[in-house]
């Protein structure tokens, strides 16, 4: 399936969430609404079909209209079912949109059972499979959470709707709640020194400071997914950050059990209510939380994949460093000496600083001695420092 294609239909399945509510109401209004909002969701799924079949690369689609690309859509040899019906729909939607005539909601629903009939049977011609099935995870980063999410599509195709629930946990876990772990605390104890590596290995750097240490984690965590302990204010924070709906991570950790597991190839844990699997493992809800669950988790990566770094790809040609020039503790000249360049040190240049003079700029500097230790299992250099060199003009 082509990129443009999934993207059209993506658009498509996210304009008929508010159609599916909008245009089953009573209200005229909320009706009118759902009926204009259907009508670009149909234009979309046209539009994506006619993307698969590549006649854009034919015809130029961005200028037709809504009858055009049904007519074109036909042409490419795809059935339209009931194509008078919809474009009776845009003619309706024209009416509500540009001369602030209502529709009726009966009509509206008339024109809802017919778009969806449409959708599902062209869809099915063209990709194989109806807009309702279309998974979305191959917009999703490689990983875990891929990987769960497929599994849990799979599960829910084979009507094992709870384990679809405990699958869509688990790839939430692994893109939001891992982060809130506290397992790796479990022997710590405040009262003795620890170095920072030792408390860098620990983990759940978001989960609230109190409970990280082993007297909290003895006392409260009664079963292994107590060791998840969410600070909801941070929580929130991410959650505002990444453009997601919070009462939606909420539904997720209400609607599936709860999962954990201690690293990357442990085993995992699941808990949930005795009654949850009669009243939640249902085709209904393990749809909602996956749909869900491929849309936020979708938006995070969307997230990072908008990070920039500095490319580095073009190496740092240095220049030459004399023998006898000195380094400084502090980008200032008047800082202390911490090594003069000799022979038998090899040196390498990390960064340009400016100086604590601003007529000065320097290079930071790494010396490491050719000799190696003897003191270490690891072995390195016996000698190594670390300072600033004036930049002369030669």
């Amino acid at each position: 399936m082509r990129e443009s294609t999934i993207h059209a239909l993506i658009v498509a399945r996210t304009l008929l969430e508010p159609a599916d509510r909008l245009c089953t109401s009573d209200d005229r209004y909320l009706a009118s609404t759902g009926l204009i909002v259907l009508q670009d969701a149909l234009e979309a799924v046209l539009y994506a079909l006619l993307l698969e079949r590549n006649v854009d690369e034919a015809k130029n689609l961005e200028r037709k209209g809504f009858d055009e690309l049904i007519g074109e859509l036909k042409g490419s040899g795809v059935v339209v079912p009931r194509s008078g019906t919809l474009k009776a729909l845009n003619k309706q939607r024209v009416l509500v949109k540009h001369y602030a005539q209502l529709a009726e909601p009966a009509m509206v629903r008339s024109y809802y059972e017919a778009s969806q009939e449409a959708i599902s049977s062209m869809t099915t011609e063209v990709l194989g499979q109806s807009l309702r099935d279309l998974f979305i995870t191959d917009l999703l980063l490689k990983g875990e959470s891929k990987a769960f999410l497929k599994t849990a599509e799979q599960a829910i195709s084979e009507r094992r709707y709870l384990d679809a629930l405990i699958e869509t946990r688990k790839a939430i876990f692994v893109e939001f709640e891992e982060e809130y772990s506290i397992y790796g605390w479990r022997e710590y104890d405040g009262s003795k020194r620890q170095g920072l590596l030792g408390l860098g290995m620990g983990g759940g750097w978001r989960a609230p400071s109190w409970t990280k240490n082993k007297d909290w984690i003895e006392k409260n965590v009664k079963v292994p997914t107590d060791y998840v302990q969410i600070d909801f204010q941070d929580w929130r924070l991410q959650a505002m950050e990444l453009g997601i709906h919070t009462v939606e991570l909420h539904n997720l950790q209400r609607l599936t059990p709860d999962v954990f597991r201690a690293h990357r190839n442990a085993g995992w844990s699941v808990t949930y209510d005795a009654s949850f699997g009669a009243s939640n493992a249902t085709d209904s809800n393990a749809r909602y939380c996956l749909d869900r669950a491929v849309s936020i988790i979708l938006k995070k990566h969307q997230h990072s994949q908008a990070r920039r770094e500095p490319a580095k790809d073009v190496p740092f040609d240095p220049p030459p460093i004399y023998i006898g020039h000195t380094l400084h503790e502090r980008p200032s000249t008047d800082s202390p000496t911490v090594h003069t360049v000799q022979e038998n040190f090899t040196y390498s240049i990390r960064r340009v600083v400016g100086g604590f003079d601003p007529s000065e700029s320097f290079y930071e500097v790494s010396a490491e001695s050719v000799k190696q230790s003897d003191k270490t299992l690891l072995g390195g250099p016996e000698e190594f420092y670390r300072g600033y060199l004036l930049i002369r003009e030669w």
